[in-house]
């Protein structure tokens, strides 16, 4: 009976596990991609703030 529980205990924390190195993995490919849409919008906006100071 204890081997069993310790198969599923086993079983469990392997699953957990996998889902944490997922997780990771993803936040880790879509973070800088973030990053640059974020960069290119405020770079977007200070090139039209600096357009409109230069027509009036």
């Amino acid at each position: 009976m204890e081997i069993i529980l310790m198969f599923v205990a086993g079983l469990v924390v392997f699953i957990i596990t996998v889902i944490a190195i997922i997780k990771g993995v993803t936040h880790r490919i879509k973070s800088p991609t973030d990053d640059l849409k974020e960069d290119i919008s405020n770079l977007k906006k200070r090139v039209n703030d600096l357009e409109n100071r230069k027509k009036t």
